[in-house]
This record gives structure tokens, sequence and C-alpha cells, in this order.
């Protein structure tokens, strides 16, 4: 019995380690693409993230936004939808993030905001109406998180060509805390699994 539990841990441990290197390697392969390499889109949703990261302005939110605002400039989509609601520091990440994007250059009415949102699940469903029109949509997060957020809006939206695109920032201090957040997005990845969402 006790062999039996060992080796079933053992193979879970590998599993989970596996899965958790796959996404490192996501974070990284996403991380490289350039505007040139999407097609023209209708939209591009921007996936909130918290506003401040120990008290300071979130370099990985505005990490984001720049990316959004990069494939706005390039003429790769027309719009910026900002998704976000209250996030985990308690601040409100789509009204923040258009702001970002308002300092960068982009205008008001090129930008539509979905304020509700806490989570990324929440953040392509309550899109949804956002995007209704939209024949094509790009996707906006960080690398290690798009092809959660991909595979959850592909559920969501069969009918729509979806593409990714991540920023290229690396905005977390220090390896210790980049492999904290690969470790939690494997979570989050094996829990939408489980949860039947894909």
């Amino acid at each position: 019995m006790l062999p039996t539990l060992a080796c079933l841990s053992a193979a879970a441990l590998f599993c989970l380690a596996a899965a958790a290197v796959w996404v490192a390697y996501s974070d990284f392969k996403l991380s490289k693409r350039q505007p040139a390499d999407l097609q023209t889109a209708d939209s591009a949703l921007i996936l909130s993230t918290k506003v401040y990261e120990q008290g300071r302005p979130n370099p990985c939110l505005a990490a984001r936004v720049a990316a959004g605002v990069e494939l706005w400039k390039a003429g790769k989509v027309k719009r910026l939808v900002m998704s976000g609601g209250i996030n985990r520091d308690f601040h409100h990440g789509s009204k923040t993030m258009q702001a970002l994007a308002e300092q960068m250059g982009v205008p008001a009415g090129a930008i539509v905001q979905e304020t509700e949102a806490d989570d990324t699940f929440k953040n392509i469903v309550y899109s949804t109406p956002l995007l209704a029109a939209d024949r094509s949509v790009v996707l906006v997060s960080s690398g290690f998180h798009m092809r959660r957020a991909a595979w959850l809006a592909a559920r969501q939206w069969p009918d729509k060509h979806i593409q990714v695109y991540a920023h290229r920032n690396r905005c977390y201090d220090g390896t210790a805390r980049y492999w904290l957040e690969i470790i939690r997005e494997t979570g989050a990845v094996l829990k939408n699994g489980i949860l039947d969402r894909y």
C-alpha cells in the first residue's frame, strides 16, 4: 500500500512539475511575439491584474496595457477593451488601465471598459457582450497567462478568431517571485480544467 501511494505521489509531483515547466515555456515563447506576427483583429481584450504591487504601481499591469497600446498603434486592432473590476488589491483594474492607455496616446473613444470581472474566467464571460459584434479578438496579458485565457475564450466564443499577444517585460522582481507566479498559474490551469471551462 505505502509503495503504491508513494508512486502515485511521485507521479503527481512529476506531472505538476512538468505542467509548471510547460507554463514557463509558454511564457518564454509567447513573449517573443511582435505585432507583425498577428493578423488584424477587431478588438484587443486586455486582462487586468493587481493595480498595485507592494504599494507601488504594478509594472505587470502597465506592461499589459503597453502591449495592447502597441497593437493599437500598429493598426492591428481598432479598439481596446479593458477588463477588470475590483482586483485583489481592492483597486479598479479597468479604470486604471484606461487611464494608462490614454497617457500612452490612445483616445478615450477607442477604449471600452468591462468593470466587474475579478478573475480570468469572468474577464472572458463579462466581456462577451462588448465583443458580440467582433469576428476576431486578440487577448493581451502576461505570457504565462495566455494559454489558459485562450482556452477559456475558445469555449465562450467558438465563432471568433482568437489570437494572443503577451507583453515582453520581465515585470516580477527576482526569480523566486516569477516561479511563484508560474506555480499559481499552473494551479489555475488545473482548476479551470476540473471545472470544465475549456
